[in-house]
This record gives C-alpha cells, structure tokens and sequence, in this order.
C-alpha cells in the first residue's frame, strides 16, 4: 500500500515534468514565476528607494514680498536672507515667484507641490521680537493634489521657522557679540588711555624734579657769579694798589737798562769790523786765483815730465835713468795737482764762508745799531719798577675773579637749560593728562541699550502658517486616490480571471469583430460596473468619504475599472494567459510610476519619464480633483485621458489578436469550482 501510494506520487511528479517537457512556453512561464515576486518588489521599492535624497528634484515655489527694516540703524532683510539661504540648500527645486497669486495658482494646479510666501512686513515683525510668532512664513501647498506632498511641507514648516528662528538669534547673539567686541574695545582703549594718564603723570613729576634742580643749580651759580664778583672788584682794588708799587720795582731794571745802553758799541768800531770782514773777502778772492794758477802749472809740468820720459827713453845708457826720473817727476806733478785742487776747493768754502762772515758781521753790526737804538728808547719810556710790580700781581688776582666768574655763569647757564627741559616736560604731561581724561570722559557710555522685545518673542520670532487647499480631512482619505485604483485594477484583473476571454464558441466565429468582443467583455464589464459602484457605496457610506464632486468621482470610478478591464483584456488577447501576469506587473509599475504613494520628483528618473504615459497617474489626478478640488478642480481633461486609454485599449483587442474557437460543450469558466 506505502509503496503504490509512493508510486502514485512520483507518477504525478513525472506527469507535470511532462508537461514542462512537451510545452516549452509552459517550462518558460514557469521559470519566469521564480522571478515574479523579486521582480514585483524590485520594481515598486526601487521607485521608493530613499526618496529623502531626492528631495532636491521636488518643485516648490518660492516668493519674497518682504520690504525689509531698520533695526538699530541697520537695514536688515530678513525675507531675502531666508530666500538666499533656501536657494542656497537646495533642498527642494525652488521655483522663485515674484507674485504671490501665481505661486498659489501653480500649487493649485498641480505644478508645484507648497509655496514657501514671505509676507511684506516680515523683518518688521521678526526682528524686534515682541512676541512669539509675531512673523508669519506662510507654507501654501494642496492636500488634494498629493498627499505625501503636503505631508513634506508640513513637515518642513516648522523646521523652516525653527531655522529662521536660528538665524535670526544668530544675527541677534552677532549683534551682542558685537557689542561686547564693541565694549571690549572700549575697554582697552580705556585702559591705554588710563596707561597713558600714568605715564603723563610721571612724566609731569619728573619735569618738575628736573625743574627743581635745574632752580637749584641756578641759585648755586648766581651764588658763585656773586663770589666771583667780588673777588674781581678786590682784584681791581689791588691792581691799582700795585700800579704805584710799580714804579718803585722797576728802577733796578731801568737802571741796568741805562747801563748797557751806555756800554754800547760805538758806531765807528762797527764800521771797521764790517770794512775787515769785507777785506777778508778780497783776500780770499786773491788766493783762490793764485792756487787755480799753480794748478794749471802743475799740469803743465806733469805734461813736460810724460813728454821727457818718452823722449829719454830712446837714449843709451840713461835713457832708462832719465826716463825713471821722468816718470818720479810726473807723479810728483800730478800729486801737486792733485793737492793744488784740494786747496782751491778749500779756498773756495773759505771764500763762501768769509762772504758769509762779512754778511753776518754786516747784519750784526746793523743789529746791534739797531738794538742799541731800541734799547735807548726802551730805557727812556720805561716806568718805575714798583708800579710794575703792582700791577702784575693786581692782573693776577683779576684773572682769577674772572675764571671764577665764567664757572658760575656755566653752571648758571646748565641750570637755566634744566628748568627749560623740566618745563617743557611739564608742558607735554599736562597736555597728555587732560587728553586722556577727555577720551576716559567720551568713552564711558551715558546709558546702556536694552535689547528689545520678550524672552519669548525673541526666542520664538517667527512661526510658520500653513494654508491648505483641498483639503482631504484624514489619512484614510488622502491615501483613497492611491489605493481606490489599485484595487479596481485588482478587479478587472479578477473578472477577467473568471472569464476565458480569448476562447469563442464555433457559431460566434462569424460575428464581426467588434460584436464578437462586445460580448466578451458584457459579463465582466458588468461585475467592474458593479465594483465600482459597490466601491463608491463602501467610501460614501462604510468610510463616510467625504466627496466634493460625487458625480465625477462616480464616473471617473466606473470609467476607470472599464478602461483597467479593456487593458487587462488587451494583454490577454495579445499575449494569452501571460497577459494575466502582465497585468499584474503593469499594476506595479504603475502604483511605482503613478506618483499616487510619493511625489513622483521622488522617484527614479525612469519612473519619472513613464509617468505620463500610465492610465493610473490620469486615474489618480481624476479621483483627486473629484474628491478634494484638486488640481483647481480640473477632473475633466485627467478623465478623459483616463477614457482614452480604455477606448485605445478596447480598439487594440479588435483589431490584433486570435480566437480559440472551442465547441460549446467546452466553453467553461475561467475557474473551476467543482
């Protein structure tokens, strides 16, 4: 028994691996459906996959209307600060506006996902800070038009208000820090000022130091000068004393004075000197002719004994004799010559030297004419030799006076040029002194600022305010747009399930095309019709939905579970059942690619550039604006793309595809319930 009902469960085993052997499509099919549910959760968390990177590609406007303030003598623009510093984050795709309704237009339209409006007044109310939230940043953004959207500028308005706050206590504590600086400077030059009264000071006390010396060194001089003066006056008493006394000690003098003018040469034995000495001159004239006379014959006999020697040399017997002689005689010539010279020479220096006699005998005999001349005169003019005397000992003691005196007027003069230094010196610290009490006097402040505002309202000055368009009312209700589609494609790909849709029965084989896929579809297209109404009945009445536009949210209900069914269909008639799991996939591309979870700017670019082209976006963006007034409540252009995509669909399953034509008896359900 366990071995047959081994056997039976291997045979079943071998009957499907049959079946993947003789049908390849169906081994294909198979080895797709591995990757069916890792494709399914590739394709919808990859359009997901860490959107807050992305942010930077979600567009938000932005408008500066502030007209700025002073504050503090300041011109402070607080909206352009915040404007800079937005643009300069890039957190989001700013889109600058420079008026406020089209901002919101663009909102409302669907362009643009908030509108971050800076108001005219916000400095004037931001900086002083006089209450908490004083300064308004309005966030504009439309609950309707995306969900998820709207969540991010919620999210983000108090962090824009938190960072504006920041930087307005930034620029405050800058401000104060400033002012501290400011003060801390003051300070500083405060204290090189009170530096430099401390030096003034002592500079003015080492001036009148100096001063007082140099007065000091001044009475010591006038003291001395006074000294010196009279001593000059006793020594003029006593040069007058002594002019009498000198002619009383000059006598003596004036006596020996006359005694040698008296022995003085007389006139006529200086006459007979000179005559001598010019005698003298003549005479040695005359010898020097005489010796240079008998030099010139001693030439001449030395010439005659050369002559008598070479004559004598010839002769017999005494010719040597004679010659000898000669040449003894010649020597002695030329010795004589020799010697001759030597006394004319001396002859001449004593010529030289008696011509030099005869002038100084001259010049003394007319010196001492002269002298004795002089010295008549002196002995006649002189004064007696006690008048003399006096007087040399009275410029004596005048000299002294007067070397006294020019020390004192020295030390007189030292001391003036003291006092002088002193003063000026004075002059110079007083100067600096009073300077710098008037700069201690201008720096102290007469009041100090408090800073404006409440604690509260400084901490707090701006707060945001959000301003909602088409408003959704709950979570529930903002994720309906994104979930409704969803499961009406779940539907139509349900009916179509129930359904073999590409198979016809022989008779209908006939049948025109469109009549042939008109009653195809008659079955499913009514259990749709009935799930979209059933599906409005559960919003409206089960989830109280509350619906802004509930005709065109009924019929962009009814239109779309149609066009999800003339798609699906589309597939299947194109592809056979592998259309079935298509539809299921092109349902996950789109609830990826349709921007109904997240901001489509937060998907991948690929996501991005399907979007347009997918029947749920038009789904999505019709349910919004029937539900909320979304997108300025333009439903019609979103559903009617939406009804083309159905009619297109439905156009494409006429014109491509084949039939299975079975025979009626083989014309079942889609599902087997037996």
């Amino acid at each position: 028994m366990k071995h047959g009902a081994e056997g039976s469960w291997r045979g079943l085993v071998a009957l499907d691996a049959a079946l993947l052997r003789r049908h390849r499509r169906f081994a294909l099919a198979a080895l797709g459906a591995l990757l069916v549910p890792a494709l399914y959760a590739l394709i919808y968390l990859s359009s997901l996959w860490d959107p807050s990177a992305r942010t930077g590609a979600l567009r938000a406007g932005l408008v500066n209307s502030d007209r700025g303030a002073y504050h503090r003598g300041v011109e402070v623009s607080m909206g352009e600060q915040v404007r800079q510093a937005l643009l300069r984050q890039h957190l989001f795709d700013w889109q600058v506006f420079d008026d406020r309704e089209a901002a919101r237009q663009a909102v409302r339209r669907g362009e643009l996902s908030f509108a971050v409006l800076i108001p005219g007044d916000f400095s004037e109310q931001a900086l002083p800070g006089r209450e908490a939230g004083a300064a308004r940043l309005t966030i504009y953004t439309s609950e309707g038009n995306s969900y998820s959207a709207a969540g991010f500028a919620k999210r983000f308005a108090p962090e824009l208000a938190h960072r504006v706050n920041e930087s307005l206590n930034e620029q405050r504590w800058a401000l104060v820090l400033e002012t501290a600086a400011g003060s801390r400077l003051d300070l500083a030059t405060l204290r090189e000022r009170v530096e430099q009264i401390r030096d003034g000071s002592g500079r003015l006390a080492d001036g009148l130091h100096q001063a007082d010396l140099g007065v000091r060194e001044l009475g010591r001089g006038l003291t001395q000068a006074q000294d010196a003066s009279q001593q000059l006056h006793r020594g003029a008493g006593q040069l007058a004393d002594g002019s009498s006394a000198l002619a009383t000690g000059w006598r003596p003098l004036a006596g020996a004075l006359r005694t040698l003018d008296a022995q003085r040469p007389p006139a006529a034995d200086l006459e007979a000197l000179r005559q001598g000495s010019q005698r003298l001159v003549h005479g040695q004239d005359e010898l020097g002719r005489g010796l240079e006379a008998l030099q010139g014959g001693s030439r001449t006999l030395r010439q005659g004994a050369l002559m008598l020697q070479q004559a004598s040399e010839p002769i017999p017997l005494v010719g040597d004799d004679l010659a000898e002689a000669a040449a003894h005689l010649g020597n002695g010539a030329a010795q004589l010559g020799t010697g001759l010279g030597q006394a004319r020479e001396a002859s001449r220096q004593l010529h030289a030297g008696s011509q030099q006699l005869a002038a100084g005998v001259q010049t003394l005999t007319g010196g001492v004419s002269q002298a004795g001349g002089a010295l008549h005169q002196i002995v006649t003019a002189l004064p007696e030799d006690g008048r003399i005397d006096a007087l040399a000992q009275g410029a004596q003691q005048l000299g002294a006076g007067t070397q006294a005196l020019g020390g004192g007027l020295k030390q007189l003069q030292a001391g003036q040029d003291r006092l002088q230094h002193g003063l000026i010196e004075l002059d110079d610290g007083s100067r600096r002194l009073h300077e710098a009490l008037t700069l201690l006097a201008r720096s102290l402040p007469a009041d100090l600022p408090l800073p404006e505002g409440s604690a509260r309202g400084l901490a707090d000055s701006v707060a945001p305010r959000l301003e909602v368009v088409a408003p959704v009312g709950s979570d529930g209700a903002g994720f309906a747009p994104n979930f409704v589609p969803m499961s009406l494609w779940i539907g139509a790909v349900t009916a179509a399930l129930m359904f073999h849709l590409r198979r016809l029965p022989h008779e209908a084989a006939t049948l025109a095309r469109p009549l042939q896929v008109l009653g195809k579809l008659a079955w499913p297209a009514a259990i749709v019709l009935g799930q979209a109404l059933v599906m409005v009945a559960m919003l409206t009445l089960l989830l109280d939905l509350k619906v802004l536009h509930l005709g065109p949210f009924v019929a962009t209900v009814i239109t779309a579970s149609l066009s999800f069914l003339a798609i699906v269909f589309l597939l299947i008639r194109w592809f056979g059942d592998i259309g079935k799991a298509l539809g299921l996939l092109l349902l996950v591309v789109q609830m990826a690619a349709a921007g109904a979870a997240m901001p489509i700017e937060l998907a991948s670019p690929f996501f991005q550039a399907i979007h347009p082209w997918l029947p749920l976006t038009w789904v999505v963006k019709a349910l919004r604006a029937s539900l909320f007034g979304a997108y300025d409540g333009q439903w019609l252009l979103h559903w009617a793309v939406v009804a083309g995509c159905g009619g297109a669909a439905l156009l494409g399953a006429m014109l491509v595809g084949r039939w299975r034509l079975i025979d009626r008896q083989d014309y079942q359900p889609g599902i087997e319930f037996d």
